[in-house]
Order: C-alpha cells, then sequence, then structure tokens
C-alpha cells in the first residue's frame, strides 16, 4: 500500500530526475551553442558548423553583431542575406550580416533602432532596397502599423527560451549532425548565409529546375502586384516612410550609406515588361534618387550613394543551363532572384570602393546620370537579347501562363 511518505518520495525523486534533465539539456545547449549566444568553445567536427535559426533570427543576428563589436551593417532580404558576405576584405574586419530573409526595410529600420538604444552607431550601412516592396494599390487606404509593445522580460524571455526549450536540444543535435554533412543549411558567425544546400539541388536536379520553379512563382506573384508606388492620399507608404527613417539613421550618425539595387537577372527584367512592371520600375529608380537628392539637400555633409545593380550586363544575362542538364553550373545566380556570393563581392568592391572594382557594374545613381544609366540598360538589354533570346522567349511564356491561370 503506497503511504503518503512513498508519494512524497516519489515527488522528490522525480523533480529531482526533472531537473536533472533540464540542467543538462541546458549544459548541452550552451556547450554546443547552436546560435552562438554564449561562446563557450567551437570545435571542428563538433560545433563550428552553426545551424540557420527557424526561430529569434533577428535576436540572434543582433546579438553577434553586438558581440562581434561590429561598426559596418548589411541591411535587406533574402537578397542581401544570401549574396552580400561581410567577410568581404572590402568591408573590413567589423562587418555584420543583419539581412532576413522574408523581411522589408521595416525590419531595417528597427535593426538600427536598436542598435541606437545601445549607442551603436554604424560607420557604414549597406541597405538592399527592394522594389516590389514598394508596390501599394495608390486607392486602397494606408495600413495602420500598430507599434509592437515592448516589455523589460521580451530580452529575458527569448534568451531562456533558446537555453532551455526543446527546440534548443534539437538544434543542439543538428548542430552536432551538420558537422558531417557535405553542403548544410548553415550561418556564418557574422550573418551570413551561404545557401550551400542549393548545391545538392543542383546536383539533384540542375540548375534549370531551381530557375524554372522560381520563375513561376515570381509569374504568378507579378501579374497580381499593384502597379503604385505612392498612397493618393498620403503621397507616400509604408515602405518609402522606412527608407526615410533609415536616411535619418544614416545622418544622424554620419554613416557612408550606400543603398542598393539589387541585380535581379535578366528573366525578372524581362518577366517586369512582359507583366507591365518595367515603367513602375524606371518610376521606383526615379522616386530612390528624389528621396536620395533630398537627404542631400537637407543635409549637405551626408554620405550616400544610390547604386544601381540592376540591368542586363554579362552578369544578369548568365545563360540559363539547359533542361536536364545536371552538370552544368552557374557562375553569379543560384536562380533569377538571388545572385551567389561571386556577384556580391564584385557589387561590394565597387560599393567600398576597393582595388580592381569593375566600374561597368554598379551605376552611381543621380540626377546627373539618370539619363545616361537608361542608355546604358538600353544597350545592356539589346545585347543580352541578341545573346540570350531564350531567357525572353520563356518570360513571355511564364508570364502569358501566368495571366491565363488567373484569367487575364
Amino acid at each position: 500500500m503506497t503511504t503518503e511518505r512513498d508519494f512524497k518520495r516519489f515527488l522528490t525523486i522525480g523533480g529531482i530526475v526533472v531537473a536533472a534533465g533540464v540542467i543538462a539539456s541546458a549544459a548541452l545547449v550552451a556547450l554546443i551553442d547552436p546560435y552562438r549566444l554564449y561562446g563557450i568553445t567551437e570545435i571542428a567536427g563538433i560545433n563550428r558548423v552553426k545551424p540557420l535559426p527557424t526561430r529569434y533570427q533577428n535576436q540572434i543576428k543582433m546579438h553577434g553583431a553586438l558581440e562581434h563589436q561590429a561598426d559596418t551593417f548589411i541591411l535587406g532580404n533574402s537578397r542581401a542575406e544570401l549574396g552580400l558576405n561581410p567577410e568581404h576584405t572590402a568591408l573590413g574586419a567589423s562587418a555584420f550580416n543583419l539581412a532576413l530573409a522574408g523581411t522589408s526595410l521595416g525590419t531595417g529600420r528597427e535593426q538600427l533602432d536598436q542598435l541606437q538604444d545601445v549607442g551603436v552607431k554604424p560607420k557604414r550601412l549597406v541597405v538592399g532596397v527592394e522594389f516590389l516592396d514598394f508596390l501599394v494599390d495608390p486607392s486602397k487606404p494606408r495600413p495602420v502599423r500598430e507599434p509592437k509593445p515592448k516589455s523589460p522580460f521580451d530580452e529575458l524571455a527569448w534568451k531562456a527560451d533558446t537555453l532551455f526549450s526543446m527546440d534548443s536540444l534539437s538544434d543542439s543535435l543538428k548542430t552536432l549532425r551538420l558537422q558531417r554533412v557535405a553542403d548544410p543549411q548553415s550561418i556564418t558567425a557574422r550573418g551570413f548565409n551561404p545557401l550551400l544546400e542549393y548545391n545538392k539541388f543542383a546536383r539533384a536536379d540542375g540548375y534549370y529546375s531551381i530557375f524554372q520553379q522560381r520563375a513561376v512563382e515570381n509569374a504568378k506573384r507579378f501579374v497580381r502586384v499593384p502597379r503604385g508606388l505612392v498612397n493618393n492620399e498620403t503621397g507616400s507608404s509604408p515602405n518609402i516612410d522606412d527608407l526615410r527613417a533609415i536616411l535619418a539613421h544614416g545622418v544622424r550618425d554620419q554613416s557612408d550609406m550606400h543603398l542598393v539595387i539589387y541585380p535581379y537577372h535578366a528573366q525578372i527584367l524581362a518577366m517586369f515588361e512582359e507583366a507591365g512592371l518595367a515603367t513602375t520600375f524606371d518610376n521606383w529608380k526615379a522616386l530612390l534618387v528624389e528621396e536620395v537628392e533630398k537627404v542631400r539637400a537637407a543635409n549637405p555633409g551626408a554620405r550616400v550613394t544610390l547604386w544601381d545593380f540592376s540591368g542586363f550586363s554579362s552578369y544578369q544575362c548568365e545563360p540559363i543551363p539547359a533542361k536536364g542538364d545536371k552538370s552544368a553550373k552557374t557562375k553569379w545566380y543560384w536562380e533569377a532572384g538571388h545572385f551567389k556570393p561571386a556577384l556580391g563581392d564584385i557589387m561590394l568592391s565597387r560599393i567600398a570602393g576597393g582595388k580592381g572594382a569593375s566600374e561597368s557594374f554598379g551605376f552611381a545613381l543621380d540626377p546627373a546620370t539618370a539619363a545616361g544609366n537608361n542608355a546604358r540598360i538600353a544597350s545592356e538589354r539589346a545585347n543580352c537579347a541578341a545573346a540570350q533570346p531564350g531567357i525572353f522567349e520563356n518570360a513571355r511564356q511564364l508570364i502569358s501562363t501566368a495571366r491565363g491561370a488567373r484569367g487575364m
């Protein structure tokens, strides 16, 4: 017969076992350190390769940037996160990639707010600006952004969760497994996602399949997105407001600011044309020029450059491997929307003015150079269409199919 004393003993032993399990789990998480939060040790073959976080991405990256004492920051979406390597020599040893996939300029604005709160003044900012994020329906009411309430316990909560949760234990075990994976989905100590897992996809399916799958998704998006850039009532938009706030941060901190128009592959620009977005794309560039000029006029000492890496140069006009060809490799693009670090390195050399930087790729855009930039792109397009007509024909087919699916 179970007595009260037996029951208490059972609870005590059970409590000790649970507590020991929690402590052991937390100790393993701290030692393996899948999110680089504790810095106890990193050993090749044990925990040097870290998995790409699936939660608390911003908090983890911000922690890493502060630990690294970074003063040069890359902001943007997945194009910047996957393509701009902060370890490029042109940026120096104190660069960090804060870009996050699936985010817009609002996240970059919040990140700069966080840096300001802890007294960090960026020396240099490289900010990727995404055309598609700026598109709005001019007639629709402007969405109201509710400020995210902050609690003094927020910082404690996420740090506790990354130490004591089952997800963290799972990521620790995943870290151990990743050390033996040839092309792991990982993130570097300076916030860069090298997208190594795409090498496996390319070997298994070929680059054509990677390009085509993403192109079909893009075509569906391009035929349905709005064509406006500003709200009729306000003359602005959420992303324009965020851009202005980021520029204001840079002016206040006396940062060397570089706004980057991404180098979309020629396939995407051809799809913009077919979807009726090319004029809006040009108008968007003009809007960016206008915003930068406003900042320069109001702050004569401001250091801000708008770089146009879009166009149809030999980089963007890279041939798409043929269907079924699994041996052909691309040099500059994973698929039309995401450029490889090899192209990102050329961009960063151009931005930083490093030795050997190509002056034929990356156009410093302002009112005086706009006409020349348009002429450059027109000339590049003609050359690309002659060299790779299949890119443009494929774009026509993709957009036509997407429109047909929507009954347009």
